[in-house]
């Protein structure tokens, strides 16, 4: 079916939700991210078109890796150059809500690239969501989120 952008995803987030708290364990966060955003970041970085996915799946060890490895990997393996990833530190480890949403569409380097921007209000909306579900602190936006965006 056709619905309006972010309701299904906010929908499936207050599915997992309740879920979560079914299996009563304990206290949770979902975090949650948005491709075209991660994509946007990337160009304002200055990471080139065909290096985006792999430098995706670099970002995507942040949850297992500390930043410091991440980055050496983006450099030495990936062709990232130094400031590329130097500028995609300051962002991927960032990480919110609504409050930080606004300040990156604030944000110099991120408010010229499109995509960018487009993901931005993308996250804006679905936290819109969350906050009506009554799920806004259960969820959190995660500038490292690199998969199962």
């Amino acid at each position: 079916g056709q619905y309006d952008p972010m309701v299904p995803d906010a929908e499936c987030l207050k599915v997992v939700t309740e879920i979560l708290d079914c299996l009563d364990i304990g206290k949770y966060v979902v975090k949650v991210n948005h491709r075209r955003l991660l994509d946007g970041m990337f160009a304002a970085c200055g990471v080139p078109d065909e290096n985006f996915r792999t430098t995706c799946s670099t970002i995507d060890k942040l949850d297992k890796s500390p930043w410091e490895e991440v980055r050496t990997e983006m450099i030495n393996e990936k062709g990232i150059t130094p400031e590329a990833a130097d500028r995609i530190g300051e962002y991927v480890q960032l990480n919110g809500g609504t409050e930080l949403v606004d300040k990156l569409l604030k944000d110099e380097k991120l408010s010229k690239v499109k995509a960018a921007v487009e993901g931005l209000e993308g996250i804006k909306l679905l936290l819109e969501y969350c906050e009506l579900f009554g799920i806004k602190d259960k969820i959190l936006f995660d500038l490292s989120l690199a998969r199962g965006l």
